[in-house]
């Protein structure tokens, strides 16, 4: 049977993790065959058979949080594969501080700052506050848990992230899972940040190449859009102007900086038959060009196709890590279940064990990433804070009934 390919562009993906998810729900649809994510330029590409339905892909992608569309199958521009900046899982426009990621973090953190004040007002409504400022944070990254779960990834870093901080509330510490949560939003949010910049740097790529072009049909110049050129049309580049397309001098003499294309940072001197690129500039002379290769196929196109291969191929070892997660992840979280003991040094123990599975698994299935180590950092400094600061007898036993554990995420 003959394999097609479509192709679509969701907005949003930030990191391994976020494409891990979207092939895992798109590869469960009937039809599909293959499924190639690549998360820096925001493409989907879907190998299907002949009678494969593509809302399928759509509905499970937006269901997933992301935005999606489709995409021409390689409409001869070279920046048409390329996804705007995104730092949500969803279109973001505006400045990241502006995103709902951005948003989310502020109320999370605005919210545990005031339970820290309301806690030192009201000392006997310490608990409910933390547990209020945890809420905030928490309820989207539960139901982003839930959501990737029934689309195929079931232990995502949200789950156990869900998983730690709802284990943290039941060992009376709820301060340090809101603490935790709000470390693991920034986390996310400067992630965000930083995948939408290098989104844009390969999206400077694309505009490198100029969107018109100057044609001479039968000694008549008119401008016409650069994907629409065809191959061997002829183009007038004058003095200062970016090449519109990869070609052929035929006629004038002149130098072109190809440095945003080769890094060359002497220009080149070019004369009839001698070759262009897609990008370059010509800083002296009149030149005619023969087009050689369409919008889709010039120099800076294939440049971005293969950072777009180089994100949707993986290597041998990461294969084997994916698969690897797949059974350490829900084994590692059942090799002790809790028994009767509910001693402080038990208590410890399985709040090791689920924070070790949260923060040792595979970063492209786990999301492993600095926030871990902060958390971490932010755990110990906790219980020593704690530990120095005289607790009131009475507030350890309405904490803690029958044990003053002391215990900390």
């Amino acid at each position: 049977m003959e394999n097609l390919e479509s192709r679509y562009r969701v907005t949003g993906m930030d990191c391994a993790s976020c494409g891990s998810k979207v092939d895992a729900a798109v590869r469960k649809l009937p039809g599909v065959t293959d499924v190639a994510v690549a998360v820096s330029s925001g493409v989907l590409k879907v190998q299907h058979g002949a009678d494969f339905a593509g809302e399928g892909v759509l509905r499970q992608v937006r269901n997933l949080g992301y935005g999606v569309e489709v995409l021409a199958p390689l409409q001869p521009s070279a920046g048409s594969t390329m996804a705007p900046p995104g730092d949500d899982h969803r279109a973001a426009s505006g400045p990241w501080w502006w995103t709902r990621k951005a948003k989310l973090t502020a109320a999370c953190g605005v919210a545990l700052v005031a339970a820290y004040i309301f806690g030192a007002l009201f000392p006997a409504m310490e608990r409910g506050a933390f547990l209020v400022a945890l809420a905030v944070g928490l309820a989207p990254v539960g139901w982003r848990a839930i959501t990737a779960a029934r689309y195929g990834t079931p232990f995502s870093i949200e789950m156990l992230m869900t998983i730690a901080a709802v284990g943290a509330v039941f060992i009376g510490a709820a301060e340090e899972a809101a603490a935790v949560v709000l470390l693991f939003l920034v986390g996310e949010m400067l992630e965000g940040v930083a995948a939408g910049r290098a989104r844009k740097s390969i999206q400077g790529l694309t505009d490198l190449v100029p969107k018109t072009a100057l044609v001479e049909i039968d000694g008549q110049v008119s401008e016409v859009p650069a994907e629409s050129l065809a191959l061997g049309a002829v183009i007038l580049v004058r003095p200062g102007d970016r090449v519109p397309a990869d070609g052929d001098v035929v006629e004038g003499e002149g130098e072109i900086d190809e440095a945003p294309v080769t890094g060359e940072s002497v220009p080149k001197r070019k004369m009839a038959g001698d070759p262009v690129f897609a990008g370059t500039i010509n800083v002296g002379g009149v030149l005619r060009v023969r087009v050689t290769a369409a919008a889709a196929d010039n120099t800076i196109a294939r440049v971005v196709r293969l950072v777009e291969e180089a994100q949707e191929s993986k290597s041998p070892t990461e294969r084997f890590i994916d698969r690897f997660s797949t059974i350490y992840t829900p084994r590692g979280s059942c090799l002790r279940r809790p028994g009767r003991d509910r001693s402080a040094t038990h208590v410890r123990r399985c709040v090791e064990r689920v924070d070790l599975q949260r923060a040792g698994g595979p970063s492209d299935r786990l999301s492993l990433r600095p926030r871990d180590l902060d958390a971490g950092s932010h755990s110990g400094w906790s219980v020593r804070r704690r530990a120095a600061r005289p607790v009131d007898e009475g507030r350890s036993r309405a904490r803690n009934p029958g044990q003053d554990h002391r215990c900390r995420l």
